[in-house]
């Protein structure tokens, strides 16, 4: 699996979840008509006087039957809107994933470079971890079944690397330190055509911090004062804008 490859699967997971969101929100203001829930329920074989319930969307006609779990209410727009919430959540998880990936397979050849930066040799792997690597090639060797130490030590910086985030630009940047890459912002200056990356930095970091909340406080406005609880308002186009930028932001870290 390629980190392009991870990356995709998960955003595309996040894309559907927008999809899904505009194709549900109910669009329906008055009651089902007594002649069409008639007909309807005759069409299925229901009772005439079965409570069913319609939601008309931008893409579907959905008949709630009677007993549902589901109500119209479901599908107003405070309703979906956690789709939304879910959809920018996945996508930054993407991104933290393709970082992971680039990592895991980069990182050796890496530190076979000779000239190592402060993050290659400040990267910390505890000593239970060397010593296990060095009983696995030993054994191995001894069954005569031999394996490749750096592939052993791989899985063990993998292991590491994935409990560390890499969403926002500061993370990212350390990220791709480890695998020789020092200027990634002038790198990426570059492959975006810009005079200054500030603003592109500066929007990665708010849509971490926006995920964060999501993820980490669920997304409740803050209060000073006791008060009800609100949530933060989310809108389609600012989740839009958003992975679409992810989208723009991980096939320029491609050309790195």
């Amino acid at each position: 699996m390629t980190p392009l490859a991870a990356f995709e699967d998960a955003f595309g997971r996040a894309r559907r979840l927008l999809d899904l969101h505009d194709g549900l929100i109910n669009l329906r203001q008055r009651r089902i008509r007594t002649d069409w829930k008639r007909s309807f329920a005759d069409l299925m074989h229901w009772p005439r006087r079965a409570a069913i319930e319609r939601v008309d969307s931008v893409d579907a006609v959905i008949v709630l039957r009677h007993g549902a779990t589901l109500a119209p209410d479901d599908f107003s727009k405070e309703s979906l809107d956690e789709l939304l919430r879910a959809a920018l959540a996945l996508a930054v998880g993407a991104l933290d994933r393709y970082v992971h990936e680039r990592v895991t397979k980069g990182i050796v050849r890496a530190l076979r470079s000779g000239q190592l930066s402060r993050e290659q040799r400040d990267f910390p792997l505890p000593a239970t971890v060397a010593l296990r690597i060095a009983d696995r090639v030993r054994d191995a060797r001894n069954a005569a079944a031999p394996i490749r130490p750096a592939n052993e030590f791989r899985k063990a910086v993998q292991e590491e690397i994935h409990k560390r985030p890499f969403q926002g630009w500061r993370d990212i940047e350390k990220a791709f330190k480890l695998i020789g890459v020092a200027r990634l912002a002038g790198s990426l200056q570059a492959a975006y055509g810009v005079a200054d990356f500030t603003p592109i930095r500066d929007e990665l970091n708010g849509i971490t911090s926006r995920r964060n909340r999501i993820v980490h406080e669920g997304d409740l406005q803050v209060h000073q004062r006791a008060g009800g609880v609100r949530r933060n308002r989310i809108e389609h186009g600012e989740v839009a804008r958003s992975l679409d930028f992810i989208e723009d932001f991980v096939n320029k870290l491609e050309q790195v």
